[in-house]
């Protein structure tokens, strides 16, 4: 439960490193081929699924601790949540590279 509140908090950091527009997170290779209208726009893709990531993250730890869901529902809306997340962000790659991943 507490690695998946850290996980959770950590998506949350890296969400409003990009919503700051913060460079540090960025592999070199993504610098170097983007110019900065489209880091900007590419960084600005990133911020929603890495905030709905980490409250995916951080409620769901919460919700096995407290046991409030039963084990299909849990996992049903785990893999829900993360695929929908995971997938904004293969999205936003491809629409700023060409590639779903870099």
């Amino acid at each position: 439960m507490y690695a998946q509140i850290f996980l959770g908090i950590w998506m949350l950091v890296i969400g409003d490193c990009h919503f700051l527009k913060l460079k540090f997170l960025l592999r070199k290779s993504v610098i170097d081929i983007l110019n900065e209208d489209e880091l900007a726009s590419f960084q600005k893709g990133l911020i929603f699924p890495h905030i709905l990531l980490g409250m995916t993250f951080i409620i769901m730890g919460i919700f096995e601790n407290k046991g409030i869901l039963s084990l299909p529902v849990f996992l049903g809306i785990y893999i829900i949540w993360g695929a929908v997340s995971i997938t904004m962000i293969l999205i936003n790659n491809k629409k700023h590279s060409g590639y779903y991943i870099w």
